[in-house]
C-alpha cells in the first residue's frame, strides 16, 4: 500500500492525496442543490414552499427547534404552514424508519412543498452515509434541504 502511494505521488504530483472532509463535501452538495432549486423557483416567479422537520430527542424541546426552523423559513421569505410541521419522537433512529421524515419526503415528491427546513444535519442523520442517501432522495424528488445551522455549525 505504501509503495502504491509513493508511486502515485511520483507520477501524479498534482493530484491531492488527502481526501476532503466528507461532511464539507455533503454541505457543498446540499447548498448547490438548494441554490439550483431556489433559482428555478424564482425564475418561475414563485415563492418557495417548505415544510419543517424536527427530530425530538430525549430531554430536548421540539417546540424550540420548530420555532427556529420556522423563523429561518420566514427570514428567507419562504412559505410554511403550521400543517406542514413534522416531528419524529423516536429519537436517533434510521431515517428510513421515521414516519414523519418519510411524510416530509413524500410532501416533496408529491409537489406539495419545494423543500424541508431542519435545524441541523443531525436531525436527518449523524451517519454520513445515511445523510448522503437522504440528500439524494430529496434531490431525486426535485426538492431541497435547508438547515438553520450548516453542517459546519455556522448559521447561514
Amino acid at each position: 500500500m505504501d509503495t502504491e502511494r509513493e508511486h502515485e505521488a511520483q507520477w501524479n504530483p498534482d493530484r491531492p492525496r488527502i481526501e476532503a472532509d466528507p461532511l464539507l463535501r455533503l454541505m457543498d452538495e446540499r447548498r448547490e442543490v438548494l441554490d439550483r432549486r431556489l433559482d428555478a423557483i424564482k425564475l418561475r416567479g414563485r415563492t418557495p414552499r417548505v415544510c419543517l422537520y424536527v427530530l425530538a430527542r430525549s430531554g430536548s424541546t421540539p417546540a424550540r427547534f420548530c420555532e427556529a426552523a420556522r423563523a429561518y423559513a420566514e427570514a428567507q421569505g419562504w412559505q410554511s404552514s403550521s400543517l406542514q410541521v413534522f416531528t419524529d419522537r423516536l429519537g436517533v433512529t434510521d431515517p428510513l424508519l421515521r414516519p414523519s421524515w418519510s411524510v416530509a419526503r413524500q410532501q416533496i415528491r408529491g409537489g406539495f412543498v419545494n423543500g424541508v427546513v431542519a435545524v441541523t444535519y443531525s436531525a436527518i442523520s449523524l451517519h454520513l452515509d445515511e445523510y448522503a442517501l437522504q440528500l439524494s432522495f430529496i434531490d431525486g424528488g426535485g426538492g431541497f434541504l435547508a438547515l438553520v445551522s450548516a453542517e459546519t455549525g455556522e448559521n447561514r
